[in-house]
């Protein structure tokens, strides 16, 4: 144990979802669902929206991966949404249009008329009104992600490494998107100023808080239950909740 907690390697993690998804019975619509929502609480926890919560509110910026991520992200957009939190702009540059399950997750936001963006300079123009937007939500890359960066991600994951300071605080997903899952920052750093490890954190989650005095970590993702946690050694992550949390802050 370090830094408090247990990690899970990209392969337990992989093994992990693999099981809740098997003897722990759950799909992947579930499992995203929970994700996503955990997502969301913490947001909302850590960078509580404006108080009136009348138009126009603040707006988070989703960045939306093509895998896993990005649907968790989705699906928090979503429910910010839904609550009149923020208003949510969704830069999803590579959607998984043959996936029911992210047609769907499109499908709602549009019902709820969230805003899409699809260009880095629609980020940028976006980001230049000061205060206009609350959080950026990094929903790119998850534990499977092998580097380097490539193609649009590339050059939006660089646009804001670059210009951290005078940007919003970035939140990310599971890992900083662009991170090795074991080893940490790789050429380029999102520079995210809170991580939402899901099920267990991760080992880069231990570089993350060691990487600034201000770094922040929650846990979420409740799904599992104390046999699965027994087997993959994470019984404490089970500790970590209490009452009816749906996340923690590590």
């Amino acid at each position: 144990m370090t830094a408090g907690f247990k990690t899970l390697s990209a392969k337990a993690a992989a093994q992990l979802d693999q099981e809740l998804m098997s003897t722990g019975a759950f799909s992947i619509d579930q499992l995203m669902e929970i994700a996503g929502l955990s997502v969301a609480k913490a947001i909302f926890k850590e960078y509580p929206p404006q108080a009136t919560h009348q138009p126009p509110l603040q707006k988070v910026l989703v960045l939306v991966g093509p895998g896993n991520n990005g649907g968790d992200g989705l699906v928090a957009a979503r429910h910010l949404k839904i609550w009149g939190a923020y208003d949510p702009v969704i830069y999803y540059p590579k959607k998984t249009e043959s996936n029911k399950l992210y047609t769907n997750l499109i499908k709602q936001l549009k019902d709820l008329e969230a805003k899409e963006i699809s260009t880095l300079d629609e980020i940028k123009q976006l980001l230049s009104k000061k205060g206009e937007v609350g959080v950026i939500l990094d929903s790119i890359f998850g534990f499977s992600f092998k580097p380097p960066i490539r193609g649009v991600f590339k050059d939006v994951i660089s646009y804001i490494s670059q210009n951290h300071q005078e940007l919003p605080p970035v939140v990310s997903v599971d890992i900083p998107s662009g991170w090795d899952v074991d080893d940490g920052p790789t050429d380029i750093d999102i520079k995210a100023s809170t991580l939402i490890s899901l099920s267990a954190p991760k080992p880069c989650a231990e570089r993350f808080i060691n990487s600034g005095p201000d770094k922040v970590h929650y846990l979420g993702g409740r799904f599992i239950n104390p046999t699965i946690a027994k087997k993959f050694n994470i019984e404490d992550i089970l500790e970590k909740y209490k009452g009816d949390e749906l996340v923690t802050k590590l």
